[in-house]
């Protein structure tokens, strides 16, 4: 699946929803690659524009119906607040395009649904990309049942923003609660031929915080640079929750 939410139309060159979109006002632009995007409105799955193979468009990467739900979910609960301002849904700002972007707060505010196809790559350099324009990024995965279990494998992605984060990982769930989460190391016991002993794993324990509201409970927060052998973080401004630590 090769699509999004928003699309330009040709004639005006002005931005439009997909739900709000009739298929006799095409032909409709992706608004960062400018190729023609196909209009999709149907029963089942939520209305969306849609690239035509072979794509070459950054965002033209294909999103699961579940995370075109949520980037929806998300932007219209935020829209409902009188302490949001400036909502808007796949904003163009040439070298990025949020998910949704918005002042909460009278803070500017990137959300990025994450999609685990984008590389640690792009994680970096979108993070970088907001902090530099002094915007305030959150990363939001989608959560999952895994996490409920004793033990859980974060992707790379996750320990990414587990680093970035300072030990959190912020899960949507639905409209505007978020569940924080840490990863607590776990030692496995191993036999060796002579004795047992404890080897770091790759599974973490994860912990689970108290939901958060995304319009209550967050504030802006600066990092400068940090890396070690295996993450590297640029300076970010990120925006996190405010209870204190669980863990």
């Amino acid at each position: 699946m090769l699509d999004m939410l928003t699309a330009k139309r040709q004639s005006d060159d002005l931005k439009i929803a997909a739900w709000e979109a009739e298929r006799d006002q095409r032909p409709f632009l992706c608004h960062c690659c400018n190729q023609v995007v196909t209009l999709r409105k149907g029963g089942i799955r939520a209305p969306h524009f849609a690239h035509q193979p072979p794509v070459t468009c950054e965002y033209g990467t294909g999103e699961s119906e579940e995370h075109r739900r949520a980037k929806l979910a998300i932007y219209e609960s935020l829209r409902t607040s009188n302490r949001v301002t400036k909502c808007e849904i796949e904003r163009n700002l040439g070298t990025v395009r949020p998910d949704i972007s918005a002042y909460i707060n009278n803070v500017p505010v990137a959300i990025e649904v994450q999609l685990s196809s984008l590389s640690l790559e792009r994680i970096r350099y979108r993070t970088a990309e907001y902090a530099r324009r002094r915007i305030y990024v959150l990363w939001l995965p989608l959560y999952m049942t895994a996490l409920k279990g004793e033990l859980y494998q974060p992707r790379p992605w996750e320990r990414w923003l587990h680093a970035a984060y300072f030990g959190r990982v912020y899960y949507w769930l639905e409209g505007l609660q978020i569940m924080p989460v840490h990863f607590r190391d776990y030692y496995a016991s191993m036999r060796g031929r002579t004795r047992d002993y404890e080897k770091l794993s790759q599974r973490k324990v994860p912990l689970a915080g108290r939901v958060v509201d995304l319009i209550d409970d967050f504030k802006p927060v600066q990092r400068e640079a940090w890396a070690n052998k295996y993450i590297s973080i640029p300076p970010s401004r990120l925006l996190m929750d405010k209870q204190a630590a669980w863990y």
